[in-house]
């Protein structure tokens, strides 16, 4: 997967790339050794934080793809190496029962990372997605590393990398059919307090769920972990929405289709859950108002 790039620079690119990925040692070029030995104590806790850093990255880079309108985030491939890494996370964070196959589970994450770089090789896409799967990347070289009996640092949390424009330069879709695609003024400010409402209610149901306790089943440890990452999802919308005087409809409409989408699975899941049932007033909330930031939109 690449930058879009002026066409004078795609040579001098293709050139450098590689050699400036080797230079700074993420690149996937050679097998770790063999394991000195099974994880515990602190590398233990270290593989965990690197699988929660991975599934962050990817779930980053698919979320840029999708609001780019860029096919590669919903390949089959993508979405089975998001799928594992999820299940991966999970069963490092289970502490009564831990996986006791972290080299093959790790060497399976590398292989369709691998497969999927061959793919989008020549794939163009914004800036952001490029810099979340080169730390994607990042993070599986340190888990193999790790494996293989060095230490590792963890790589902060959250984006570490330069704010670039979010989009390509030059649109990849059809222009907007009737004109007025452009928010600003008065409806602009709508929609910044509406994702605002969304960001704080998505907290709300999450902190909820939080103060729920600890007895959580397999499934609502994953519900868990999709309202948390709903309220990542909907702080980017927030900052999207306000990080420039107008915005274009076209711009954030798939996101929005997208976090409403992720909405309503929660819901029903939440519906379902016991435990987590007190969140279910302000998750109604959340629901209400992504529908009304998709009317605004259109």
């Amino acid at each position: 997967m690449r930058r879009n790039r002026p066409n004078s620079l795609l040579a001098t690119v293709a050139i450098l790339a590689p050699l400036f990925a080797v230079a700074c040692g993420t690149t996937y070029s050679s097998p770790p050794p063999e394991s000195r030995g099974e994880l515990e104590g602190s590398r233990y806790e270290t593989m965990r934080v690197l699988a929660g850093r991975l599934v962050d990255r990817l779930q980053a880079t698919r979320d840029e793809l999708r609001a780019t309108r860029n096919r590669e985030g919903d390949t089959p491939l993508f979405s089975d190496l998001v799928d594992r890494s999820r299940r991966f996370r999970d069963r490092m964070e289970d502490y009564s029962n831990p996986p006791r196959y972290v080299r093959s589970d790790v060497d399976e994450l590398d292989r369709l990372a691998r497969e999927y770089e061959s793919q989008t090789r020549n794939v163009s896409a914004s800036t952001r997605a490029v810099d979340n799967w080169t730390a994607a990347q990042d993070v599986i070289n340190r888990m193999q590393r790790l494996l293989s009996g060095a230490d590792v640092d963890i790589p902060p949390a959250g984006d570490t990398y330069p704010n670039y424009p979010t989009y390509p330069t030059s649109p990849t879709y059809p222009p907007y059919p009737g004109g007025g695609s452009v928010l600003s003024g008065s409806a602009l400010d709508d929609v910044r307090r509406t994702a605002h409402e969304v960001v704080v209610r998505a907290t709300l149901a999450r902190d909820t769920a939080e103060r729920a306790g600890a007895t959580y089943s397999d499934s609502d440890r994953r519900l868990f972990a999709d309202l948390s990452y709903f309220v990542s999802g909907a702080k980017e919308l927030e900052t999207r929405t306000n990080s420039a005087a107008t915005v274009d409809r076209r711009d954030v409409r798939p996101f929005i289709e997208r976090l409403t989408d992720d909405a309503r699975r929660i819901d029903t899941s939440l519906r379902g859950s016991s435990a987590y049932s007190r969140a279910g007033s302000d998750w109604v909330e959340v629901v209400r108002l992504l529908q009304r930031l998709s009317d605004m939109t259109r």
